[in-house]
């Protein structure tokens, strides 16, 4: 599957349409869906422009004639007119990370509106579409991107996605080695070079990371990311037996207001293994964290806890068994009430 939508996506970013038309009737003859390669038209869109893609567009069609494939094929489209954004920022955030949430509003205001639509219309109508996942819409984006050439910065913004959402860089390089005859050496090593510079950037960023604990800090939350303001950092110590995770907070960070709900049992028990950090419930003064310290959070209690503002912070999570757990996340705390809590 990864080689099908990436070769298909490199004849698209390079404008070949003989080669993509030849290449999709091979591949739908070979059992690869046809709404699978059409997800990669369609997500070109954003892209390259529908000036560029509609002969593509064109050629699918002809493609899904000859192979009697009736269309128009079943919709992937799963967001309306009134959700779009809400949705689009939900997938930059879970693609990027949570510093994306307040990307439409950045930088200049004469190109605010054009953020705004990046928001809704690339990351709202095409990312949230049924048929392909995040990291094979990135590992496709990638590919447009690196055979059109010229969008090295933005090459580079995906690169990170990549990497982040576990397309590593063996297999980035991979694809693009399959890309030589598609593209050039040009492009190809222009692509390899901000691969190897985006890794470069990565490692130099993980060496500021200060040693917290003998616990692993893991991976992005990007699980949860939607649920935190600032980075954080997720490691699953057991899924066995009780759930045991390492939940490592940057300064400032700290998570959404929540509620561990369970019929009987349940809720949660925190025990500080680094840094400095804060935990408060709703309705009581916030209690100030370190090393050692253990918080018992009963099951129906409204809280958040997270970093200092000065240091990085680190727990263990420990979910404590019950019946019918489940969580519910409310409001974020916003950073003029928790810079006054703080303080």
């Amino acid at each position: 599957m990864t080689q099908a939508i990436t070769t298909v996506a490199l004849l698209l970013g390079s404008y070949a349409v003989d080669e993509f038309e030849n290449a999709s009737e091979r591949l739908l003859i070979k059992g690869i869906a046809p709404e699978v390669i059409q997800e990669v038209v369609y997500q070109a869109v954003p892209y390259l422009g529908i000036g560029r893609v509609k002969p593509f567009l064109l050629a699918l069609h002809a493609v899904f004639e000859r192979q009697k494939i009736n269309t128009p094929l079943t919709t992937r489209n799963q967001v309306e007119t009134q959700t779009r954004f809400e949705k689009g920022v939900e997938a930059q955030v879970a693609i990027f990370g949570p510093h994306m949430k307040e990307f439409s509003e950045t930088g200049p205001n004469i190109t605010k509106h054009i953020r705004q639509w990046l928001v809704s219309n690339c990351f709202g109508d095409y990312y949230t579409r049924r048929g392909l996942d995040y990291k094979q819409r990135e590992l496709v984006t990638l590919c447009y991107l690196a055979a059109q050439g010229g969008c090295e910065p933005q090459l580079k913004s995906h690169i990170h996605a990549n990497l982040r959402l576990g397309n590593d860089k063996e297999l980035l390089i991979a694809i693009l080695s399959q890309a030589v005859p598609y593209i050039g050496y040009p492009r190809v090593l222009n692509a390899i070079d901000c691969i190897q510079s985006v890794v470069d950037e990565s490692v130099a960023k993980e060496k500021q990371i200060p040693y917290l604990s003998a616990f692993p800090i893991g991976e992005a939350n990007v699980k949860f990311a939607k649920y935190f303001t600032g980075e954080s950092f997720l490691h699953m110590l057991s899924i066995q037996q009780i759930t045991v995770a390492n939940v490592t907070f940057a300064p400032k960070c700290r998570n959404y207001w929540h509620i561990h709900h369970a019929k009987s049992g349940g809720g949660q028990i925190l025990i500080v293994t680094a840094g400095e950090g804060y935990y408060q419930e709703w309705g009581k003064p916030v209690r100030k964290l370190v090393a050692g310290d253990v918080v018992n959070i009963p099951a129906g209690v409204k809280h958040w806890h997270g970093a200092s503002d000065s240091q990085w912070f680190q727990h263990l999570a420990i979910e404590v068994a019950g019946e019918e757990t489940s969580n519910e996340w409310f409001e974020a705390l916003g950073d003029e009430a928790y810079a006054e809590l703080t303080k």
